[in-house]
């Protein structure tokens, strides 16, 4: 059973990263755009003074213009197949980290979790009960995992076509508080 659904995860993955590829940068940059105004003004962002955020990677939605935003920032940093929140700060230059993302320098100032207010993750896919599918390293499943992050509202961003009905989920997947797409936003009921 867990050799299919991996099957399965993987499949869709691909499926949908093609899909989310076959976007045109205009309609990226549109989606993008929208996705973060309704970001800006969901009570989640707003009562947030302290949000872990991400750097876009290929043709996730790219949310950066929310970095100018009177908040304090955060940028997930991979170390030793963990993430760690480092501090966002936009004259210091950016390096790729474990996971070939851009991220703080290593030698940034950590935020512990105790200092983050919100949580704001991409994905591949996500279901309509909040369960999310990444990439398949299991970065954001071990954060949120830990007991430190579990209280930490956390939303997801994706394209409106990466939402499905379901997906196959794996005993230690945590649904999400929300969901944003260009849209709309909505918090999600848990079960």
């Amino acid at each position: 059973m867990a050799h299919r659904l991996l099957l399965d995860k993987a499949s869709l993955r691909r499926q949908l990263l093609e899909q989310r590829r076959s976007l045109t940068l205009v309609e990226r940059q549109q989606y993008s755009q929208a996705i973060a105004g309704h970001l800006q003004h969901s009570l989640l962002f707003q009562q947030a003074t302290t949000i872990l955020s991400y750097w876009p990677l290929g043709a996730e939605p790219d949310l950066r213009s929310l970095l100018s935003q009177p908040k304090q920032w955060a940028l997930p940093r991979c170390q030793n197949q963990q993430i760690q929140a480092h501090r966002y700060e936009p004259e210091r230059p950016l390096e790729k980290d474990c996971a070939g993302v851009l991220a703080p320098l290593a030698n940034s100032p950590a935020v512990p979790p105790a200092g983050i207010d919100l949580l704001i993750v991409p994905a591949v896919a996500v279901d309509e009960e909040g369960y999310r599918l990444g990439y398949g390293g299991g970065y954001y499943d071990r954060l949120r995992a830990a007991p430190d992050w579990r209280s930490i509202p956390a939303i997801v961003v994706v394209y409106a076509a990466q939402v499905v009905p379901e997906l196959p989920r794996d005993p230690w997947d945590i649904p999400f508080s929300a969901l944003c797409t260009e849209e709309g936003y909505q918090l999600i009921s848990s079960t």
